[in-house]
C-alpha cells in the first residue's frame, strides 16, 4: 500500500500560505504525494459544501512541483468536459516534462454524469489526450466533437511520452466509469467505495481489460472520504465525520450531488478511516484486501475544525502509527 494525502485548496484553508505548510509536511512526512480537487467554478448554493475561495487544481500542481524535488501532485479528480482537451494535453504534458514526470491526472465526468456519459466527452477527452501524449506530431483525432488533423502538441517530448509516463487514472464508480478506465486508463481512482464494492470494480476492470487485451501497469488507488485519527474511541453515535458540513442538508439534495457515494461505515456504524489508530489501521487493511494499492487520504474537509498545524498533525499520526502498522506499506513509492 502507497499513501498521499489530499492538500486543502479551498475555504479556510484555500490559502498559499497553509497549502506550503501541507505540502512541505507531505514530503518531509514520505508520503508519496498530494492531490488537489476540481471544480472550475462555484454555484452559490454549493458553497455550504465547498466553501470558497478556491484554487485550480492544475496551477496548484504546478506550484507545488515547484516547490518539492520528489512528492507526486495528483488532480482528484479533473472534470474532463471542462477544458479544452488540446489545452489539458499541452498543459499536463508540460508539467509532466517539467517535473520530471510527477504528475498524475485523475479525470472523471463531473456532476452531470448521465448528460456527460451521453454525449461521450469524457471518453473523446482521453483519447485526445492519448494521441497527444503518443508522438511528437503531426497528431490527428477524427472527433465528432474534437476533431484536427496535422497538429504538432505543445508539451509533448520528441517520440512522444513512454507509456505510463503521464498517467491518467480513471475516476468514477459506475459501470460506465469501469468500462472507460479498462479501455483506457492507467488506473482507477473511485470515490470511496466501500471494500466490497472496491473488490468487485476491480474484479470488472480487470475482465474489461483482458477482454481488450490491455496488459501494461495498472494502478489501483482510492480517494478516501473523510480521514481522522481521534485518541480515543468515539461514541457510535457520534463519531466524527466531516464530510457533511452544517447547513450543507439542503445543498445536499440537489441532483448534482447525488453522484457521491455515502461515506462508508465498518460494521459498528463507525465511518471508515475515523477512529483511533488501531480502527484506522484496521480500515486501511480491508482496503488492502479489497485490492487498493494507493490510498489517497482526507484529512480535511469544508466541515473540519483543524487548522493548518492540525492537518498538519494528522499526517503525521498518519505516517508514523499508522503505515508503520499495515505491513508491506512503504511510504514514498515512485509510481
Amino acid at each position: 500500500m502507497r499513501f498521499s494525502v489530499v492538500v486543502p485548496s479551498y475555504g479556510a484553508l484555500g490559502d498559499p500560505g497553509a497549502m506550503a505548510a501541507c505540502i512541505d509536511a507531505a514530503e518531509a512526512l514520505g508520503f508519496e504525494g498530494a492531490w488537489f480537487a476540481d471544480h472550475v467554478a462555484l454555484p452559490d448554493y454549493a458553497t455550504p459544501v465547498l466553501a470558497p475561495p478556491m484554487l485550480d487544481p492544475l496551477a496548484a500542481c504546478a506550484w507545488g512541483l515547484g516547490r518539492t524535488t520528489r512528492l507526486r501532485f495528483g488532480t482528484d479528480v479533473l472534470v474532463a468536459p471542462y477544458r479544452p482537451p488540446l489545452v489539458l494535453a499541452a498543459l499536463a504534458g508540460s508539467l509532466a516534462r517539467l517535473s520530471g514526470e510527477r504528475l498524475v491526472v485523475g479525470i472523471g465526468v463531473g456532476y452531470l454524469e448521465g448528460e456527460f456519459a451521453a454525449l461521450g466527452l469524457t471518453d473523446e477527452v482521453l483519447d485526445v489526450l492519448r494521441a497527444s501524449w503518443a508522438g511528437s506530431g503531426p497528431v490527428a483525432h477524427p472527433g465528432p466533437r474534437f476533431a484536427f488533423q496535422g497538429v504538432h502538441p505543445v508539451g509533448t517530448p520528441p517520440g512522444g511520452f513512454a507509456p505510463g509516463a503521464v498517467p491518467l487514472w480513471v475516476g468514477g464508480n459506475a459501470g460506465v466509469a469501469l468500462r472507460r478506465a479498462a479501455r483506457a486508463g492507467d488506473g482507477w481512482h473511485p470515490l470511496f467505495p466501500t471494500p466490497e464494492a472496491y473488490a468487485r470494480g476491480r474484479a470488472a476492470i480487470e475482465a474489461e481489460r483482458a477482454r481488450r487485451g490491455r496488459t501494461g501497469p495498472f494502478t489501483w488507488s482510492y480517494s478516501a472520504a473523510a480521514t481522522r485519527i481521534l485518541d480515543r474511541p468515539a461514541p457510535r453515535s457520534g463519531a466524527p465525520s466531516p464530510s457533511v458540513p452544517a447547513g450543507a442538508a439542503a445543498a445536499l439534495t440537489r441532483p448534482e450531488f447525488g453522484y457521491a457515494p455515502a461515506p462508508p461505515t465498518a460494521s459498528d456504524g463507525r465511518p471508515r478511516l475515523v477512529g483511533t489508530v488501531e480502527e484506522v489501521v484496521a480500515d486501511v487493511r480491508a482496503l488492502a484486501g479489497a485490492g487498493v494499492e494507493h490510498l489517497v487520504l482526507r484529512c480535511w474537509t469544508s466541515a473540519s475544525d483543524l487548522d493548518a498545524d492540525g492537518v498538519i498533525a494528522q499526517y503525521a499520526r498518519i505516517a508514523t502509527d499508522v503505515v508503520p502498522a499495515v505491513a508491506g506499506s512503504p511510504m514514498g513509492g515512485n509510481r
